[in-house]
């Protein structure tokens, strides 16, 4: 600036010019964060995405073993009972 006190025309131009400048580097700074969070939301999504399907999988494998068991279960009653009906000693 001007030794003077008061500021030229020419004194607020640069300024601003410097503001401009500041202020496009913000502006670059803040897209490539947008960008970087919204890369990294979906990583999260498809992260979650991924714990659901595994989850559901989990899920379906549990009741495919309880089905088994009661099947199991029955056969063995059965087995049993009809060891008993033909007078034959089922050994456990």
């Amino acid at each position: 600036m001007s030794t003077d006190t008061a500021a030229t025309r020419k004194d607020i131009d640069d300024v601003l010019n410097v503001l401009d400048v500041m202020m496009i580097r913000i502006d670059e700074l803040f897209s490539k964060i947008e960008g970087s969070v919204a890369e990294t939301q979906k990583k999260v999504q498809s992260i979650l995405n991924q714990l659901d399907h595994i989850e559901k999988r989990l899920e379906i494998s549990e009741d495919e073993r309880l089905v088994m068991a009661h099947q199991l279960t029955q056969l063995h009653d059965w087995v049993e009972r009809a060891a008993a009906r033909i007078d034959v000693k089922f050994a456990r």
